[in-house]
Formats: C-alpha cells, sequence, structure tokens
C-alpha cells in the first residue's frame, strides 16, 4: 500500500514595521486564492462586537415556529458542541431531528421526514459565522 506524504504548512511572516499592518487589510493568498485576512484591530474589534450582537437572538423570521427552533438551537448548542462539533443539526419541534456533515443530505432528509415545514438547520459552531458585506469594495490589480 502506497504512503501518502503531505509537503509541510510553510508560516506567514508578516513584518511588523510594515506601514500597512494596522492601518488596511492585508489578503493571504495561497495558489491565487484568498485564505485569509489581516485587519486592523479596531475593525476587528467591531467585527467581535457584531458577533455579540447576533449572540442575542433578535429575529430572523416572521415564523414563530421557525424562531422557537433557533432558540432551541441555542439552547441546546453546549450539548451540540461536544457531540456534532461541525457538523449541521436540524432542529423540528425543538429536538435535534437529523446531524449530517453539511447543509443540504440534512435538509434533503428532514423534508423527506418531515414535510415542508419550519425547520431550523444549522451548523455547529461556538461562534456563528457572520459576513457583514456593509459596502462593495473594488480591488483593482
Amino acid at each position: 500500500m502506497p504512503h501518502l506524504i503531505r509537503e509541510v504548512q510553510t508560516p506567514y511572516t508578516i513584518n511588523p514595521n510594515d506601514q500597512a499592518i494596522g492601518r488596511e487589510t492585508i489578503i493571504l493568498q495561497r495558489d491565487g486564492q484568498p485564505i485569509a485576512a489581516v485587519v486592523p484591530y479596531a475593525e476587528y474589534q467591531e467585527l467581535l462586537a457584531q458577533r455579540k450582537d447576533v449572540a442575542k437572538l433578535e429575529p430572523i423570521s416572521n415564523d414563530p415556529q421557525f424562531e422557537r427552533e433557533r432558540a432551541a438551537f441555542q439552547k441546546l448548542l453546549p450539548k451540540l458542541l461536544k457531540e456534532h462539533r461541525g457538523k449541521w443539526v436540524a432542529i423540528v419541534d425543538e429536538k435535534v431531528a437529523d446531524v449530517g456533515p453539511d447543509f443540504s443530505s440534512v435538509i434533503q432528509r428532514v423534508r423527506a421526514r418531515f414535510g415542508k415545514r419550519s425547520v431550523c438547520v444549522q451548523e455547529v459552531l461556538e461562534t456563528p459565522r457572520v459576513y457583514s458585506l456593509p459596502s462593495p469594495h473594488i480591488v483593482r490589480r
């Protein structure tokens, strides 16, 4: 049986004296694709504040049943993090109805089992992924 050999990842080196650090966003790329960003500390603090605001669970839907399922997900989150971290979970009737590796497989099974009704399907993460797009930004090369 052949052995798999993996290349060791090279660490990124950033010069702390670089004038761009702390003033503008720096995009790190691998093979021409963006993989990470170094942002000014003030922007990082704003992002953390936004995450805390999201954690307050303001309604995102006019559907009360969906909001109950979503609230149940938040209540179950500590247990879900221990048992299903990184997986997708469907909440139906305020209980875990299905777990899987991706959204599509979970929602397909839940729809087949429960029909078209309000369910909450979320990825089990400590901090939900929040994308804030305040305005378009064009980067020219």
